[in-house]
Formats: structure tokens, C-alpha cells, sequence
């Protein structure tokens, strides 16, 4: 399951720093870099990230008073705060902060937590596997349980969103984001905007425009379905390509 991230910082060379670091880690997608709380505030609430790198001295509302605000969401995000101070390590652990980063950030230091918010974000993507072994579509007007692993691919066309399995397609019940946060299993991929798809029905796999790839799948129509050019680093590390 890919982590969206948010960066919040002040100083823009810190945040785009850790934008870059991010980026070598392939599970990792930055969806928005913020100077500021409130804006970042009224961003989260409305795409619900996973993950925030959060500065705890910010103009205006700080990250402390942010984090507090974050913790009434249904299911907040995990927060990392980044501080030039360390005594106010003690501060961040008051909030729902799951760790926090002392400036300079570094590799290691990112790395590090990283690897702390994997381990619990796992813990949860398990519980939540075990309790979900079918999603549901729509086939004739009837409500139709379906097997994760007889999924295909997902896609969206003209907002709607569609499950193709080897057998058929159907209405889905489900946002493609939805999708993205239920098919925890490492064999889903989300491939492109539009498209998730089931690793292990790929059939072939054919190099198109500008470094990236079309995917012939195992449906009945053995349809091609493109890979964006920011998931090609995604796909490889999937499929072990060099």
C-alpha cells in the first residue's frame, strides 16, 4: 500500500529537502508541500493523507495546536514532527504524534522513522485484511460479492468505477481511493489515476512512450492498461526490474 504524505515546514529548502529524500523511498508519495498550518489544515481535511512531516515552530497556529486539531478526525494521520529544538520532544509526545526528527534531517534519520510508521501502519493494514477477505459490485441490479484475488484490474471512466475480473466487469461500490486503502495485499498496485491493478494477472509487459509501459492483462478482453510515468519506479520495485 503506497503512504500519501504531506510536508509542512516554513522554511521551503527543509521542505523540499524532504521531499527529495522521500522520493527514494518507492511506498512513498508526496501529495502537497505547506508553509503554513492553516492551509495545510483545511488540505488534509479534505484529502486525508496517511503520513504529515510536520515543523512544531510555525507562524501562526503551530504544529502543536495543528497536531491537537488533527486528532478529532475519524482516522487522523500519522503525524512525524521535525523540530531544531529537542526539548520540545516532550511537547510532540502530548499530541498524536508518532515520532519526531531533530534538524538537520537526514537519510537515517527519516529512515528511521519511516520504519516505525510501516511497522504500525502493517499492524493495522492486517487487522483490516483479515476482516475483508470480498468487496462487492453490482451485476444485474443485484449486489454481488467478489474475491479479492479474482480481481483483475479497477478502473475509472467518466467518474465511474468499474471491477474487472477474468470472467466479466462490474459496477463498483467503491471510490478508486477506496480501492486503493482496502487492497492492502502487495500484489495491488495502483498503476496510473485511473487504474489498480493485480500484479498477479499481468501477462505482459510492453516499454511505450517516454521510459513507460503498457500492461496486457489476464481479463477476458486481455486489455492493455497504461503505467504513469510517476509509478514506473513503483512498478519495477514491485516486479524486481532493473
Amino acid at each position: 500500500m503506497r503512504t500519501k504524505a504531506v510536508v509542512i515546514d516554513d522554511e521551503q529548502p527543509i521542505c523540499d529537502e524532504i521531499e527529495y529524500l522521500l522520493s527514494q523511498h518507492p511506498d512513498i508519495d508526496v501529495s502537497a508541500k505547506f508553509s503554513n498550518c492553516v492551509d495545510a489544515l483545511i488540505f488534509i481535511l479534505e484529502k486525508k493523507p496517511d503520513l504529515i512531516f510536520l515543523d512544531v515552530s510555525m507562524p501562526g497556529m503551530s504544529g502543536l495546536e495543528m497536531a491537537q486539531k488533527l486528532s478529532g478526525m475519524n482516522k487522523p494521520p500519522y503525524i512525524v514532527f521535525i523540530t531544531a529544538h529537542p526539548e520540545h520532544a516532550v511537547d510532540a509526545f502530548a499530541t498524536p504524534a508518532v515520532g519526531y526528527i531533530t534538524k538537520p534531517v537526514t537519510e537515517e534519520k527519516l529512515a528511521s522513522a519511516l520504519s516505525k510508521v510501516r511497522n504500525l501502519s502493517s499492524k493495522t493494514s492486517a487487522e483490516k485484511s483479515a476482516q475483508i477477505a470480498k468487496v462487492c459490485v453490482l451485476a444485474g441490479g443485484k449486489i454481488v460479492p467478489v474475491n479479492k484475488s479474482d480481481i483483475v484490474f479497477i478502473y475509472v471512466k467518466d467518474k465511474d468505477v468499474f471491477v474487472r475480473t477474468r470472467v466479466g466487469e462490474f459496477s463498483a461500490m467503491l471510490t478508486l481511493q477506496e480501492f486503493d486503502n482496502l487492497l492492502t495485499e502487495v500484489n495491488f498496485l495502483r498503476i496510473h489515476r485511473q487504474y489498480i491493478i493485480n500484479m498477479d494477472e499481468i501477462l505482459e509487459i510492453t516499454p511505450w512512450f517516454h521510459g513507460s509501459y503498457l500492461l496486457r492483462m489476464n481479463d477476458a478482453n486481455k486489455q492493455e492498461v497504461p503505467v504513469s510515468r510517476n509509478r514506473v519506479k513503483h512498478l519495477k520495485v514491485a516486479l524486481g526490474l532493473k
